[in-house]
């Protein structure tokens, strides 16, 4: 392996870190909850046993925030009324208790509103207060007011009550979004899906006026029939045209508004792979692994079009990347591999903005009982692999 490829790997590795998961991971919490510990004990001067246990319960905890905010609460407010009765607070605010507290009243608010959470504050502001008045009188509440303080903590609090209200409603509008794709996918697939069986209608109905036509023409064409033998034929014809209609019906169930090619169109099968490969414009390698035979229509027409949206894929996602395909021929299936030499996917692997990317190849190979991946190369770029049953 070249220092390029090795480069290019590391680069890729580094993109795909999700920092926002690595902050919201538990081990997070935990090292957070350490360093605040580290910084209160760092900060006391009392070194008394009460005051450092007092300490480490109003940061400590902050390392179960996410898993049990309620008593991180609890905890943090013991261990900032166990501070206000040694007398370290007010008189010596600790900053890695103010971030304690406020990262607990983070949490809190993103869970309940800022409403809820601001009165759920207020309760224990009022609390906090009241046992400083007892403990101190009113001295430690006008040293709180006089020097600005009191004034500080409000400030703080309507700040992270704010963040918290916009993390709350980013979060619902992810969601939204996230509904939307959701719904947006499914129906792509439900359009794709009756493009398949407006496809698949052609190739049956194909067949099956074969078959009328033969029974219909079977009793001219062959000598010395008897008439239960020629009645035999009528009703074979009749069955076939009502298989018919009744196929033209499912269809109009099926059928979504899609735009797709007249009915009377011919379906492109690989027989026309050479024209589709040079109407793409760029770099495109074909390699055919084994001897070419006939395959089923349903089959040949899947596999054209499952190169037809990889190749749109790389137009839209990947301009100007070499395209190799690989369609190797086997005793029972049909394999197509499809791949490009472009930067890859840069984050969730979705769609083309027709609605039919992905999606489309996917229920083509399913509807068929094969398989289908999608992802990111083993050397860069993007991988399609397909496997399309003949039998």
């Amino acid at each position: 392996m070249d220092v390029t490829t090795v480069l290019a790997e590391a680069e890729r590795r580094i993109g795909a870190l999700d920092l926002r998961r690595i902050v919201a991971s538990p081990l997070a919490d935990v090292a957070v909850g350490f360093v605040l510990a580290f910084l209160a004990l760092a900060q006391l001067n009392d070194r008394s046993a009460l005051t450092l246990l007092a300490a480490m319960l109003a940061t400590l905890p902050h390392a179960l925030r996410r898993k049990h905010p309620w008593l991180v609460v609890a905890l943090v407010s013991c261990g900032a009324l166990c501070l206000l009765y040694t007398g370290v607070l007010p008189h010596s605010p600790l900053l890695a208790v103010l971030l304690s507290g406020a990262l607990t009243l983070y949490t809190i608010a993103c869970r309940l509103g800022p409403l809820r959470a601001g009165l759920a504050v207020g309760a224990v502001t009022v609390l906090l207060l009241a046992v400083a008045f007892l403990l101190g009188g009113p001295r430690s509440l006008w040293s709180l007011t006089n020097d600005g303080r009191l004034l500080i903590l409000f400030l703080g609090t309507v700040t992270v009550l704010f963040l918290a209200h916009v993390r709350r409603s980013s979060g619902t509008i992810r969601e939204m979004r996230a509904d939307n794709l959701e719904t947006l996918r499914e129906q792509a697939a439900m359009a794709e899906r009756a493009r398949i069986a407006r496809e698949m209608h052609d190739i049956v109905a194909h067949s099956v006026s074969k078959i009328a036509v033969q029974a219909e023409t079977a009793p001219y064409t062959l000598d010395g029939l008897d008439e239960r033998t020629r009645q035999e034929f009528a009703e074979i014809a009749t069955s076939a045209r009502t298989t018919l209609t009744e196929m033209r019906r499912l269809l109009g169930v099926l059928r979504a508004d899609v735009v797709a090619a007249p009915e009377t169109a011919p379906q492109p099968g690989l027989a026309r792979l050479p024209e589709l490969l040079e109407r793409h414009g760029g770099e495109v390698d074909l390699d055919v692994v084994g001897e070419a035979f006939p395959v089923p229509q349903a089959v040949d027409i899947s596999a054209y079009r499952i190169i037809q949206e990889a190749l749109t894929n790389a137009r839209v996602h990947a301009p100007g990347a070499r395209v190799s395909i690989e369609l190797a021929y086997r005793p029972t299936l049909l394999a197509l591999r499809i791949t490009d030499n472009g930067p890859g996917p840069s984050g969730e692997i979705g769609d083309t903005g027709d609605g039919h990317g992905l999606v489309g190849m996917r229920e083509r190979a399913l509807a068929l009982g094969g398989w289908f991946t999608a992802g990111p190369g083993p050397s860069g770029g993007f991988l399609i692999q397909v496997g399309l049953p003949l039998e």
